[in-house]
């Protein structure tokens, strides 16, 4: 049965995918045909030397601390969880919001590296804010800053959740594991984002090989169900052999309803949040950001395709006497490798951390927009008491309520990206 509050859900994750679809339009499929530029600009950004007296950073280092932010355990466990609750045909609406939202990603850094305001110390004040207030006046870009803010909390307590489940499980104390993962975080923060670009630019390449290789050898250990998996997915989306008779109608609302919302949280496109430390990139070509900023969108639906085929082609999703959450990823890595549990353990810890500091950071800009640059330790303390929480509630309380903080942040963020990008002339 459809409750209403997932009715609700679903109009206005319908408006975000259909606005990315535009922005794909729009931009000429940028996504696609920038392919070859956003490679070699990853390696002439890494090969080039960079000004360490400035407070801005290495276009790079911008895209690392964004990743670091948008690769986080949602990408590990967001499959699973949309495929155990929507069904296998959930991880097609992911997909779907992952590639499309790549174009939005785009604009959003584009505009933010036009509209940012340069300070004396050479960094910039820059995100959605800035360039919502051009589109509609302040009151948009509080109402974006004031929910923004709040939305980051919630995806803080998201990381915590998860990562102090799967330590649990192995005699770590939830209180304990909340307290660490704070004190790491508050530290950074207080450092500053050049601490936090250079910390995402070690731990960002490696969290992504070390989970991506293991996820490879699972689903080549069994790639010969692959067919029977892609046929699978494509029957439950679309309800050519519908899942314990449920209606067309339904099954494509659980495609929408998971896929969707879940594709939108782990990429964050539409969201305005990704777009957040590209503001502060040396860089002054607003284009090539915008491109480079593509990237951490593609990762991120590597790494849900993968996390996906992983729960599918194991059929961990069906065995009900695993729980919602890390459990689902955690069980096919216990079985294809000895060390299994410690690999996916170093990698939750990592995709935690460096999720939970950049949504730190992030939501610290939302919340200096609304200030006025005042009490920023007041945000870090709320962080650290989402962070504690987070670790205590259930899984499906804490995944249930960010789906619910996205839609004012998102519907806000993307009417001002197509609002300015058919204003503007030059963002493609």
């Amino acid at each position: 049965m459809v409750s209403i509050s997932d009715l609700l859900l679903v109009g206005p994750l319908v408006c975000i995918l259909l606005a990315s679809i535009v922005l794909t339009v729009k931009t000429r499929f940028i996504q696609f045909r920038a392919l070859p530029l956003m490679i070699r600009m990853i390696i002439q950004s890494m090969r080039s030397k960079h000004d360490e007296t400035s407070a801005a950073i290495p276009p790079h280092k911008a895209l690392l601390t964004a990743m670091a932010t948008t690769i986080g355990i949602g990408n590990i466990v967001g499959p699973a969880i949309a495929i155990r609750l929507g069904g296998p045909g959930a991880l097609l609406g992911f997909l779907l919001a992952v590639i499309f939202g790549a174009a939005t990603t785009f604009a959003e850094v584009v505009l933010v590296m036009k509209y940012r305001v340069r300070r004396a110390d050479g960094g910039y004040d820059g995100g959605p804010m800035q360039y919502l207030r051009v589109a509609f006046g302040k009151w948009a870009a509080l109402l974006y800053a004031f929910f923004g803010s709040m939305l980051l909390v919630v995806w803080s307590s998201n990381q915590s959740n998860t990562l102090a489940d799967i330590l649990f499980q192995h005699g770590v104390s939830k209180y304990l594991t909340a307290g660490v993962v704070t004190l790491l975080v508050l530290g950074y923060l207080v450092a500053g984002i050049k601490h936090i670009g250079n910390l995402a630019a070690k731990i960002v390449p490696l969290m992504f090989f070390l989970y991506c290789s293991t996820c490879l050898w699972i689903i080549g250990c069994n790639v010969m169900h692959l067919p029977a998996v892609f046929k699978l997915i494509f029957n439950s989306a679309f309800n050519l052999q519908a899942l314990g008779g449920a209606s067309a109608g339904y099954s494509i609302h659980l495609l929408l309803r998971w896929g969707l919302a879940k594709g939108i949280q782990a990429s964050e496109a539409g969201v305005g949040t990704a777009a957040l430390p590209h503001a502060q990139s040396e860089s002054q070509n607003s284009f090539e950001q915008g491109v480079l900023a593509m990237a951490s969108v593609y990762s991120v639906a590597f790494i849900c395709t993968l996390s996906g085929l992983v729960t599918l082609l194991t059929g961990s999703w069906l065995d009900q006497s695993i729980p919602l959450g890390m459990s689902l990823i955690a069980v096919p890595f216990a079985q294809y490798f000895k060390i299994g549990m410690l690999v996916l353990v170093i990698n939750a810890f990592l995709f935690a951390f460096g999720t939970v500091l950049g949504n730190a950071y992030n939501g610290s800009l939302c919340f200096l927009f609304l200030t006025k640059n005042r009490w920023v330790h007041v945000y870090h303390g709320a962080v650290g008491v989402a962070v504690f929480l987070g670790s205590i509630f259930s899984v499906e309380v804490i995944w249930a309520i960010s789906d619910y903080f996205i839609i004012p942040v998102a519907l806000i963020n993307i009417t001002g990206v197509l609002y300015l990008v058919f204003r503007e002339r030059n963002v493609h």
